[in-house]
């Protein structure tokens, strides 16, 4: 969908766009992924992208300032009434985000298909229970 991302891959089902982060998140440039991270931000602007999936399936690795910059693709989704999924995770990862609280402000699945349906039917709420990833 988005055009020219070297950071971020997307697309777009319906009213809900998909952000495929890529590659080794360490050995990103900071200028890179703001730049990259506001362009995202301003396609979940839309009118016709109601909800985002963050499928973290290709990270192996994120720091500080990768995950802020989900975030606020993320909150930017919900100011405007949508809803989050994260998804695909390793189990690192899985661990990593439930102990920084991110599931209990956006749902996680195992697969991004399990994120799709959840947001299609509107069952994607976040979950204060214990997550487990996909072995």
């Amino acid at each position: 969908m988005l055009k020219h991302l070297n950071i971020f891959t997307t697309k777009q089902l319906d009213d809900i766009l998909v952000v495929t982060p890529k590659g080794q998140a360490g050995s990103f440039l900071y200028n890179d992924l703001h730049r990259e991270a506001n362009t995202v931000r301003d396609a979940v602007m839309k009118p016709e992208i109601s909800h985002l999936v963050i499928n973290l399936s290709k990270l192996q690795y994120f720091g500080s300032e990768f995950i802020g910059s989900l975030v606020s693709m993320a909150r930017e989704v919900k100011n405007q009434n949508g809803r989050v999924a994260l998804c695909a995770a390793d189990p690192q990862m899985v661990e990593v985000l439930q102990n920084m609280s991110l599931f209990k402000l956006w749902p996680y699945y195992a697969s991004e298909e399990e994120a799709l349906t959840a947001l299609k039917s509107g069952d994607a709420e976040p979950k204060t229970t214990t997550v487990r990833s996909k072995a």
